[in-house]
């Protein structure tokens, strides 16, 4: 996935200070802060690339990955941010 740059930024998150790199890399990931009924979250904006695009349709699924041992609420969307 490439990570794009979402309309109205508030912050820009990079590596956690122990990212080794090794396995993979930890770009620059602008971030919106919305706040919902539900409490405050951060919204970012992906963007699938050519061959995740085709694995997509050939019916891939999509995978979030979260680093630690718990996991937030969290949520995957398309379109608008409301």
């Amino acid at each position: 996935m490439i990570i794009k740059r979402i309309e109205g930024f508030s912050k820009v998150f990079g590596a956690p200070p122990d990212w080794n790199g090794e396995d993979m890399s930890c770009g620059a990931l602008p971030v919106l802060e919305v706040m919902t009924p539900e409490g405050p979250f951060m919204v970012s904006a992906w963007e699938p690339t050519a061959d995740e695009l085709k694995a997509i349709i050939a019916g891939e699924t999509i995978k979030l990955w979260i680093r630690g041992t718990g996991h937030p609420v969290v949520a995957l969307t398309v379109g608008a941010v409301s």
